[in-house]
């Protein structure tokens, strides 16, 4: 059921009540006070999460060309990037840590909606608090996690009403109104303001899948862009520009353009006592999250059989549409990073061969590893017969063995989910290995302890300090 134009009679500010108000709504006027502690914790983890991985982004092999452009963008030193803390105008440092944070697949998502939401929301959030602070008006711990968590929630609801195949990059274009929103709260616009900033993201929708199935750089690049698009939109808003009021169900709004299949009913009913932060999954694995389940079927596989890698004959995943479309693409001889880590063959016979799945498992001679190839070619990939388009789940593996016997394994919540979270160890291992060789050692403590006890700072600003 699609749901565009008005809702229920009323208004705020003379604003009719539609989607957009309802929407904005809860962005701006929900007090601090009314979020639960379950949302900050899980807000806490999911920092933590986002921030680490950002940091080791900085490896990924385009970094410093894209540095060196977005500092001809113009000059500035609002905010700083995470890890050598290079300093930029605000939207600038959003665009580079949000390609960070997203260049090495390593970035939290939320499953529902098929979107990396945490990373242009933080990026966009914490430049904008940088910002803030520089001009005397310091951000403190408290509301940075209210703008982060509601500003997640608005990205989560509209990504999550889709109901088709994915048009468009969603963790970029759903994901663009996460950093927006979270900057609108922490500038306090009013609802006007706020929707004229909204609609101002339309011209700015990043993210086209071709992208995707290409396994190319663009990607991260997109998360940029969305993060960027945030900040812009706000700056135009506070300078008196304005978008179109229907910038969500207008008839050539974001979801009549993006996912013409919608259904918002749930998300907008769900507001106020579902907090999407809650929702996000931990991604244990430098890889494409549709390609997780897979990779712990045959780790419980392994663990259970003693697998190993010279034992078998053949592997077959049974997927949803999703992942056959996202994931399901063959093992070519010239790989690279970004396509590897999208590519299910390569990840499952790195699996196999190693027990896991790690940053080191994408560099250049694995890449080419002959044993890697000539396993990943015994990988067939074949549809459950499932229809929703935007399922990560249920996954099933076979392993065959030369002997004959056949092993079966059936994953219906993958690692990091809700249903099955990342043990805490696993967190913090997580965490220090992205900041291994970048940071100083101890920094990754230090981090735990900053965020742990982010809502007694006074300036969030402290996390950009601990970043560098």
């Amino acid at each position: 059921m699609a749901l565009d134009g008005m809702h229920n009679a009323g208004s705020m500010g003379g604003m009719t009540d539609t989607a957009e108000t309802i929407l904005l709504r809860h962005l701006l006027a929900t007090p601090e006070a009314a979020i639960p502690e379950s949302a900050r914790d899980a807000a806490r983890i999911f920092l933590l999460d986002g921030l680490a991985v950002g940091v080791a982004g900085m490896a990924h092999a385009a970094r410093p060309g894209l540095l060196a452009a977005a500092r001809g963008w113009g000059a500035g030193a609002e905010a700083r990037l995470w890890g050598d803390g290079a300093a930029l105008p605000a939207s600038h440092a959003a665009f580079m840590n949000a390609f960070q944070a997203h260049a090495l697949e390593f970035d939290a998502i939320h499953e529902a909606a098929v979107v990396h939401a945490m990373t242009p929301t933080v990026s966009a959030a914490l430049a904008e608090a940088e910002r803030l602070s520089g001009l005397g008006q310091p951000v403190s711990g408290a509301r940075f996690m209210a703008a982060v968590i509601l500003g997640l929630d608005l990205a989560c609801t509209i990504g999550a009403a889709a109901r088709g195949p994915m048009r468009f990059f969603r963790p970029a274009t759903a994901g663009m109104f996460g950093a927006y929103g979270a900057v609108a709260r922490l500038r306090g616009f009013d609802l006007g303001t706020a929707s004229a900033g909204a609609g101002l993201l339309l011209g700015q929708i990043p993210g086209t899948m071709q992208a995707h199935t290409e396994g190319s750089m663009a990607l991260p690049v997109q998360m940029g862009f969305a993060a960027m698009a945030g900040l812009r939109a706000a700056d135009l808003a506070a300078a008196g520009a304005a978008g179109p009021a229907q910038w969500l169900t207008g008839p050539f709004g974001f979801l009549k353009l993006t996912e013409p299949e919608h259904d918002l009913v749930p998300g907008l009913a769900a507001l106020g006592s579902t907090w999407q932060v809650a929702r996000l999954s931990h991604k244990p694995f430098p890889s494409g999250r549709l390609t997780h389940p897979a990779i712990d079927g045959v780790q419980r596989l392994i663990a259970a059989h003693g697998v190993r890698a010279e034992h078998v004959s053949a592997v077959r995943l049974y997927l949803p549409p999703l992942a056959m479309r996202l994931v399901g693409r063959p093992i070519k001889p010239d790989l690279t990073g970004n396509y590897a880590r999208l590519c299910l063959p390569y990840v499952v016979a790195r699996t196999l061969l190693s027990g896991r799945v790690g940053l080191g498992d994408f560099s250049e001679a694995l890449l080419r590893d002959g044993p890697t190839h000539a396993l990943a070619a015994r990988v067939e990939l074949h549809g459950d017969g499932s229809t929703d388009e935007n399922a990560v789940v249920p996954q099933r593996v076979e392993i065959e063995l030369r002997d004959g016997t056949r092993l079966d394994q059936r994953v219906d919540a993958a690692l990091g989910s809700p249903e099955n979270p990342l043990p805490r160890v696993a967190q913090i291992e997580k965490v220090k290995a992205c900041l291994a060789g970048i940071l100083p050692e101890g920094r990754a403590d230090e981090l735990i302890r900053a965020i742990d006890a982010l809502h007694e700072a006074p300036d969030v600003v402290g996390l950009a300090d601990i970043l560098v």
